[in-house]
């Protein structure tokens, strides 16, 4: 995946995480997952939640070292970005919000269940629930997710460069010119993409692909209404499907989202709609988010790949911090292109990749 800032070294980043206190203050817990509350404990959030929370109200604030891709679920690849923003984008498909390994199961977003293949393996099937709403109140259907993919960077690079292109890959019609320049009636012109009526949506194949049901996650699926589509602006207010909507939004200050009035927990049991308010601030030193972090006055990292060196030996030298951390992988690789010629003698090279686990916090 795409990755501002290339660090030296191949490497599989681990981060510790420190557990901050969700519930104090003005803050709020987003809850999740289905293990027992228990004492907080070194890498005690790998498999479990600690002190779980099913209050209501209040605020969650995240920050972010630099400034996410796009917020447009069509123009993103962050991975960052493709967690956060289920928030306020559904895709068909997602995964379950638990810790552990059973994060890494497929469950219905707004689909009912995974895809139908059929036998040849080029036509795969779904179903979205009926009765969904944006949240202006307007009907979700499948139209509006063939559309999303339509406006994508699959098709659309010149309007939205940002996301991946795999559904271009795997579609027929490659060379469908994209949302912005189709010309057929409705621009609903993808001929990879059929829609029978407002809740079965179908796609075609150009060979077959077993996991396509992984590639339907993807945030370019989630629904986007053609008539409040404005391009590269939509990142500033997309269109919210989920149990958060854009409430302000600044490219250099970060955005703030509140509750969706028109999200169902009964059609989403995966989500919470528990804080009333989660603010993302850009552009915030990343010393100043291991401190922020460290005494309670912010509650998530955003970019999640670890604290700097300082926050780390900080949090391993005191027992305290370290029971309320994780060292967990990351799964982040990163890559430096090294020079072959013989380094001169005595001479070492020095990296982010060459030292300790980075150190991430946990919220």
């Amino acid at each position: 995946m795409k990755r501002k800032n290339a660090m030296a070294f191949a490497v599989v980043c681990a981060g510790l995480s420190l557990l901050t206190a969700c519930g104090s203050g003005s803050s709020g817990s987003s809850g999740g997952g289905s293990n027992t509350a228990g004492t907080a404990s070194y890498n005690a959030g790998l498999t479990g939640v600690v002190n779980p929370s099913t209050k209501t109200g209040g605020t969650l604030n995240y920050a972010l070292s630099n400034t996410p891709d796009s917020t447009d679920p069509g123009n993103t690849y962050y991975a960052l970005m493709w967690d956060f923003s289920r928030l306020y984008a559904r895709p068909l498909l997602t995964f379950k919000s638990v810790p552990g390994t059973d994060g890494l199961k497929l469950i219905p977003g707004l689909a009912t269940g995974l895809g139908k293949v059929s036998a040849d393996g080029l036509t795969w099937t779904y179903t979205i629930q009926s009765g969904l709403k944006f949240e202006d109140g307007s009907p979700i259907t499948t139209k509006d997710v063939k559309y999303a993919v339509e406006r994508s960077t699959n098709y659309s690079p010149s309007v939205l460069p940002n996301g991946p292109t795999y559904f271009q890959q795997y579609l027929t019609d490659p060379t469908y010119p994209g949302a912005f320049k189709d010309t057929t009636p409705d621009k609903l012109g993808l001929k990879g993409i059929d829609t029978p009526n407002d809740t079965t949506i179908v796609f075609h194949l150009q060979h077959p692909f077993a996991d396509f049901d992984y590639l339907v996650t993807n945030p370019q699926t989630a629904p986007v209404p053609q008539a409040k589509d404005n391009g590269s602006n939509y990142q500033t207010h997309p269109v919210s499907s989920g149990p958060y909507m854009f409430s302000t939004y600044d490219p250099n200050k970060g955005f703030t989202l509140v509750k969706n009035p028109q999200w169902s927990a009964a059609s989403d049991p995966n989500d919470k709609q528990l804080v009333n308010t989660i603010n993302v601030a850009f552009n915030v030193q990343a010393a100043d988010i291991d401190s922020r972090l460290l005494n309670g006055s912010l509650d998530v990292d955003m970019d999640g790949t670890g604290v700097q060196t300082a926050a780390r030996a900080r949090i391993l030298g005191n027992k305290a911090l370290q029971a309320k951390s994780d060292d967990a992988t990351t799964g982040f690789l990163y890559y430096a292109a090294l020079n072959t010629q013989v380094a001169p003698k005595r001479s070492r090279i020095n990296g982010p990749g060459s030292s300790s686990s980075p150190v991430v916090i946990r919220a």
